[in-house]
């Protein structure tokens, strides 16, 4: 009996001092990530030095509310591969992988959520494939905001001219995001259009051998896309709750800016958030200086054709705070409030 106790308490001792280890990488990546955005953080720090208060709350509650129905997207998705999947689980996961993608400089938040996913007993590979499903959605929700925004602001005279200046860019990012959508379904669907591409692959890795991982990794992709996610497409109508509830986070995200603009520039509520809608889709698509600020790049473009610069600026610096700092902040709280990293 005084073994088993020994064993136990060893097995405690090393699940803390393991649990102790990660949360001393996460402080050291967060500390990283700070140095990094320094000049981001102190950017965003002085643009809402003219917010209001009651404009301040405001962004925070609809970026909160926004990162509550991407938990529920979570949660939803967990629903078609297991039984009784926790909408609390998925809001936690949501917002704790906003904590990663500041710690990793953008590039960690997926491979969380797959992590957290597999903690619920599901299948890595059904994980990656949820998380690809998941980005493919959001790029149809932004498309078609996007296009929404485009023809609205297209039928009114006083924003027609920036349509028309912009519309080739606007054809591109829906060409581009129909081909992404395609090139999904056809490799989720259709075994032979997969083993086609797993073939390709391999030729790559034959003609550009110093890249061979990269390739790897998508024959990887490939593969457990097409395993499970002609099963996972079946589920037509939690698809489209994916699509409602990824629709309804958008909407909230975009009224950020225009609440803020509300009274300070001659376009109405509604136009600015076609706007930005439009603004949020192309800055994948206009050359910027800089990926990292592309969406900043465009909303200036787009908004100080109706409002000053020092308007539209601390709009897209609230938007950063709202949508970027704050739901990191709350994650973080979150995941080290939490027994299990």
């Amino acid at each position: 009996m005084k073994t088993i106790s020994r064993k136990k308490q060893e097995n405690k001792e090393k699940s803390y001092s393991s649990k102790m280890m990660i949360k001393g990488v996460l402080l050291i990546l967060l500390l990283i990530s700070l140095i990094c955005y320094r000049d981001s953080l102190q950017s965003i720090w002085e643009g809402i030095k003219s917010v209001t208060k009651k404009e301040l709350c405001i962004s925070i509650l609809l970026a909160i509310s926004g990162y509550l129905l991407e938990g529920m997207t979570i949660a939803c998705m967990m629903g078609m591969v297991i039984p009784h999947a926790a909408t609390g689980y998925g809001i936690w996961v949501a917002f704790v992988c906003e904590f990663y993608r500041l710690t990793t400089l953008g590039s960690g938040s997926g491979f969380a959520e797959i992590h957290y996913l597999t903690r619920k007993e599901i299948e890595p590979g059904k994980a990656a494939t949820l998380t690809m499903i998941q980005y493919v959605i959001k790029r149809i929700a932004v498309m078609l905001f996007g296009l929404g925004g485009f023809i609205c602001l297209f039928c009114r005279e006083k924003t027609r001219f920036l349509c028309a200046e912009y519309k080739a860019f606007m054809g591109i990012g829906c060409l581009i995001t129909v081909i992404v959508i395609a090139l999904f379904l056809c490799l989720a669907l259709s075994a032979k259009l997969a083993a086609a591409a797993l073939k390709f692959m391999d030729w790559l890795c034959l003609k550009v051998p110093s890249k061979e991982k990269v390739f790897c990794k998508w024959k990887e992709q490939i593969m457990l896309l097409n395993r499970s996610g002609k099963s996972i497409l079946g589920e037509k109508k939690k698809i489209l709750c994916l699509l409602l509830l990824q629709s309804g986070k958008l909407m909230l995200f975009y009224s950020i800016p225009a609440c803020f603009l509300y009274g300070k520039t001659d376009l109405l509520v509604s136009e600015s958030i076609c706007l930005m809608a439009v603004s949020f889709m192309l800055a994948g698509v206009i050359p910027a200086p800089s990926g990292a600020v592309a969406l900043e790049f465009v909303f200036l473009l787009f908004f100080t054709g109706f409002t000053n610069y020092d308007v539209a600026v601390p709009a897209i610096l609230l938007f950063r705070f709202a949508t970027w700092l704050c739901p990191a902040v709350i994650g973080g709280a979150l995941l080290f409030g939490r027994k299990i990293v």
